[in-house]
């Protein structure tokens, strides 16, 4: 073994080359959290690259982060599934700390993913699919994950361009008999009274209450993560814990069966629906009946639609500030961090006990079944009469890397130089995407939806906004009739005759 870097080395750097129990020689750092640190590492003996999770001893010492470190490992060595990144071997460090070894998933966390916005609905049913098989067999063996969010899933990239789903961090994971008793029934409650264990948003109401749990918490947090995925925005927000929780107790989940009714199939909905139902008796039984659901409604529906470009804004409020992190992450990083509350266990029981005295009775969660089209959107707001900026003041705002592409959608007649230019500004990465001007996006978006039926809620998302600097593309639009259009064209002349009033 090579010289010992110190439990608490800063320098990651310092690790490569170690190795750990004469097998693991760690080759490159996947990530630290303030914890520990997650490596690359070569097994020696197998001749294979592992994912080796480490734990600093001044945190092992901690009674509560080890068993969370050691939970993980005994969590994960009894699942063996393809969509569960299984431990290979635990140990401890000569130092002090702990390691553990797992399959070594490469790819990005769902939660990167849907930074960049809504996953197409075949995809959600097929990512939901392999998770949801995940926790079928997390739960046959007396396993409930209790912290499944996007974060908590990885994503590998397969040869065909197929996405493959692998549940990770069962570090608050509850093994049913881990203090030596026997497997107990999938529906036997397994937390007592009073612990609140889990992320803020994917806890399901009893759980964010402290109240007794089974199976049935890991598929409100599948609810979630499917609602999310298909509106690329998070489901619960607000200023605070206490703010964020009275809104999940107190009201249902929004349906994406008004939301996205035209763009996403109504037995998908109609699931998601009962997932997050607050009421966990009226959730689906199984993880296996919902996976067994979500690939018939995979193999039934018809083609897709673009669900970024058909999210409408469903979320409640600004995300969640505040908090205590404990966990593998640094504080503030992620979307959100596993929380830990044993005392502010109190707080969430009291707001609970208010919503509750304010609340009748929980009614069935299913809105009924979608008949025919969704209802239209409200009107949109009386515009405010402005200046419209000229062409080359609107050139002027956009990144110097898009201004050709800008022009293009503002100023060319010509389908195919709309079409490309569309292309270039859906595709910009991340951090060159978020300054580019709303109104550019959502120009762009129409000329890259998939058909003229997934134009219809872009163009009414523009006109919702009142952001007449718009104007300059949809003329065009509106001149042009292009063929792909034709379904959106009265649309598309109410909404240039409105912004033209408003621009004077």
């Amino acid at each position: 073994m090579t010289a010992d870097p110190g439990p608490g080395a800063t320098d990651l750097s310092s690790w490569i080359g170690r190795v750990i129990e004469d097998r693991y020689r760690i080759v490159e750092v996947l990530g630290e959290g303030g914890m520990g640190a997650v490596f690359v590492a070569d097994h020696l003996r197998l001749h294979k690259q592992v994912a080796l999770k480490i734990i600093r001893a001044e945190f092992a010492a901690h009674s509560q982060a080890e068993a969370r470190f050691a939970r993980e490992a005994l969590a994960t060595a009894q699942i063996d599934h393809p969509h569960v990144a299984s431990a290979i071997d635990f140990g401890h460090l000569p130092e002090g700390g702990a390691f553990l070894v797992l399959a070594l998933v490469r790819g990005e966390h769902l939660g990167k993913r849907l930074r960049r916005g809504a996953l197409p609905w075949p995809d959600v049913c097929t990512l939901g699919a392999q998770i949801a098989d995940a926790l079928a067999t997390a739960h046959a063996a007396g396993i409930i994950h209790r912290d499944l969010k996007p974060e908590n899933v990885l994503l590998e990239r397969r040869g065909d361009d197929s996405l493959h789903a692998k549940v990770v961090d069962f570090g608050i994971a509850r093994v049913s008999g881990e203090a030596g008793g026997a497997v107990t029934a999938a529906g036997e409650p397994l937390t007592r009274l009073g612990a609140v264990i889990g992320s803020p948003g994917y806890m399901a109401p009893e759980q964010a209450v402290g109240g007794p749990i089974d199976h049935r918490v890991d598929l409100y947090a599948l609810g979630v993560i499917l609602w999310e995925c298909c509106t690329g925005q998070p489901l619960w927000e607000a200023e605070t814990i206490s703010e964020l929780f009275t809104s999940q107790l107190s009201r249902a989940a929004p349906s994406l069966r008004t939301g996205l009714a035209d763009a996403l199939p109504a037995d998908l909905a109609g699931l998601i629906d009962q997932l997050l139902a607050r009421n966990a008796a009226q959730r689906p039984a199984t993880a296996a009946g919902v996976r067994d659901q979500l690939r018939r409604i995979a193999r039934e529906a018809g083609p897709a639609v673009d669900l970024a470009a058909a999210a409408p804004a469903v979320h409640v409020g600004p995300m969640t500030k505040g908090g205590t992190t404990l966990g593998d992450a640094r504080p503030g990083q992620g979307r959100r961090r596993v929380l830990l509350w044993a005392s502010g266990a109190l707080l969430v029981g009291l707001i609970a006990v208010l919503v509750m005295r304010r609340s009748e009775p929980a009614a069935p969660e299913s809105a009924p079944p979608r008949q025919g089209r969704a209802e239209p959107p409200p009107p949109a707001p009386a515009l405010v009469k402005r200046v419209l900026p000229s062409r080359k003041e609107l050139l002027a705002e956009i990144p110097d890397a898009y201004t050709e592409s800008a022009q293009a959608l503002l100023l060319s007649d010509d389908p195919k130089d709309r079409e490309s230019a569309g292309s270039a500004i859906a595709g910009a990465p991340a951090h060159e995407f978020r300054a580019i001007p709303d109104y550019l996006k959502d120009l762009a978006r129409l000329e890259t939806a998939d058909d003229c039926a997934a134009r219809r809620p872009i163009l009414l998302r523009i006109e919702a906004s009142g952001d007449i600097r718009a104007l300059w593309g949809l003329r065009i639009l509106d001149a042009s009739r292009r063929e792909g259009f034709k379904c959106v064209h009265e649309d598309l002349k109410r909404i240039v005759a409105a912004f033209e009033a408003a621009a004077g």
